[in-house]
């Protein structure tokens, strides 16, 4: 077995993930080039003397990424039901709105494009439908 034991992330920790992650934004990597995109992010944390990590995996750059945006989404959720009593925000919490607000936008504009493909498909299969129709009338 290895002698390294399994060890929480620290707040700074999660701070200079969220800050490579704004700045390089691997989310937005083209399909099929995420991996690579998260690799490169969790290399450059490496190679960052102030990070306090010896080891960081692409996959576990994204897993913590992901796993900090899904709570920060909760606690967004359950603070617009609480009073109105707003709370000093973190560096941390910050940076994940930040981000949180760059996904979604991400996420819209592809869901966008997509759309955007499979009527461009249609209308041609449609077209190409009517042209076929009108050929095999005229003979």
């Amino acid at each position: 077995m290895s002698d390294e034991k399994r060890r929480n992330y620290s707040e700074e920790e999660d701070v200079m993930l969220l800050r490579q992650v704004l700045g390089d934004r691997p989310f937005q990597a083209q399909r099929g080039k995420i991996t690579g995109a998260w690799d490169a992010l969790a290399a450059k944390l490496v190679a960052d003397d102030s990070f306090p990590r010896l080891k960081l995996s692409g996959k576990n750059a994204q897993s913590r990424f992901d796993k900090l945006v899904k709570t920060r989404r909760q606690e967004n959720e359950e603070s617009m039901a609480a009073s109105g009593v707003s709370e000093e925000e973190s560096e941390k919490a910050l940076l994940l709105d930040e981000l949180i607000e760059l996904v979604d936008d991400h996420t819209e504009s592809v869901c966008a494009a997509k759309a955007a493909d499979t009527l461009k498909r249609q209308r041609e299969e449609e077209a190409s439908a009517t042209a076929r129709r009108l050929t095999m009338e005229t003979l």
